[in-house]
């Protein structure tokens, strides 16, 4: 019998000797003082401190699930057989990985929560960078502890984590069962499986090759997947915004109405622009900005980014989603990173309760929106402050120096 997926959150995610990570173990909580997974999470530092790799690094580990092995991992990524994470430190080097989640699920009529661990790199015999007691499980509201993933012996070969435990047997299963599934938006209440959807700080819609043909042809990685990685778009009919709209126009069942009215609720709201259809020759989206017609590509680069962000949003998102952002500032104007971050406020707040959202950014304005002393309904926050080894012993000189003179007051 199939598993029933009521939760899939974020606990903890430990990182060592990875990109930035090499002198100490990175350990980011992803929980409130209630040890319940925040729902809206920043992540904040300067310039190269590892906010962009934590984002890749959670991508790359969610990318394992339903493979039983790797090799069929690296055929689903595409990569190479060296590089099955394309992430240096972690397919070649020391580096090794673990991310805690929250699984609240149903099987036989009955409803159980478990500690999820994800696990890759240069593994020590005991598997695990967190361990998992009764007693932290019990914190978290959970009666088991799994872990899967991929090990890395000294000589590069990768072994399975978790290869005889029946319930990850079943959990991945059912996902690698799943892909291809329609996802039909959040009112499908039939598709619980999770999906993390990661949007890299490069997002643009470019202009097509005028060598491609363009045709109604399905989307690379259409439907379900545990991963949707959207990185710099490429210039190919298959993986442009014009060939999503257009097949989605043709399926004829209601998305292409869904994803243009979350589009123009969420981004162009209050203005004299909005997506209306798609035109048969060219096959495109028809674009209107003051009664004239665009293309997509033809939009302000902030309006293309944010026509990006929540279209594929809106078309891949199951009813247990993680989205991970990266700079989602780049490319706006003050007054739209503020809309932006209030729009994805109220995605989560009011829209999508199994909506999970983590932002890598050091935007004031998006700080100021995040607004982290407010308490907000049905939102709960947090976030995390990446800084070196010399920044953090800096601050806690001042620290030290500042209770000396003045006391614990």
């Amino acid at each position: 019998m199939s598993l029933l997926i009521h939760e899939f959150t974020p606990l903890w995610l430990t990182i060592d000797r990875i990109g930035p990570f090499q002198e100490r173990m990175e350990e980011i909580d992803f929980t409130d003082a209630n040890n319940e997974s925040c729902n809206l999470y920043l992540f904040l530092s300067k310039n190269g401190r590892g906010k962009t790799t934590a984002l890749e690094l959670m991508a790359a580990l969610m990318g394992m699930l339903g493979c039983d092995d790797i090799r069929q991992m690296v055929e689903r990524r595409g990569s190479s057989g060296e590089r099955p994470f394309d992430l240096e430190h972690l397919d070649r080097g020391r580096g090794r990985a673990q991310w805690d989640l929250r699984v609240r699920y149903s099987e036989d009529g009955i409803e159980r929560s478990v500690v999820l661990s994800l696990l890759a790199g240069s593994m020590s015999s005991d598997l695990s960078l967190r361990f998992w007691d009764e007693e932290a499980l019990k914190t978290v509201g959970a009666s088991g502890w799994h872990r899967f993933g991929f090990s890395r012996s000294d000589n590069g070969v990768w072994q399975s984590i978790g290869k005889k435990d029946t319930w990850l047997e079943s959990l991945n299963g059912d996902i690698a069962n799943s892909i291809g599934q329609k996802v039909g938006g959040i009112e499908d209440s039939t598709l619980v499986w999770p999906t993390l959807i990661y949007f890299s700080a490069y997002r643009n819609v470019t202009p097509i090759l005028p060598s491609e043909e363009r045709s109604i042809s399905a989307p690379r990685d259409w439907n379900y997947r545990p991963l949707h990685a959207f990185r710099t778009e490429g210039r190919f009919w298959r993986d442009s915004l014009d060939n999503l709209l257009v097949w989605l126009k043709w399926l004829d069942d209601g998305r292409f109405e869904r994803a243009l009215q979350l589009v123009n609720e969420r981004v162009f709201h209050e203005t004299t622009t909005f997506i209306k259809d798609v035109s048969r020759e060219p096959p495109e989206a028809i674009v209107l900005h003051d009664g004239h017609r665009l293309r997509l590509d033809a939009l302000s680069s902030g309006e293309k980014s944010l026509v990006q962000l929540f279209l594929r949003l809106g078309t891949h998102m199951t009813r247990n989603t993680i989205l991970l952002i990266d700079e989602p500032e780049a490319h706006l104007h003050d007054q739209w990173k503020y809309r932006l971050f209030y729009q994805l406020k109220t995605l989560v707040r009011d829209c999508y309760p199994g909506l999970t959202i983590i932002v890598a950014t050091h935007s004031p304005e998006i700080m100021e929106a995040f607004a982290v002393e407010l308490n907000e309904k049905n939102l709960r926050k947090g976030g995390y402050f990446f800084e070196t080894p010399e920044e953090e012993k800096k601050k806690q000189q001042i620290r030290d120096e500042a209770k000396n003179l003045y006391g614990d007051a």
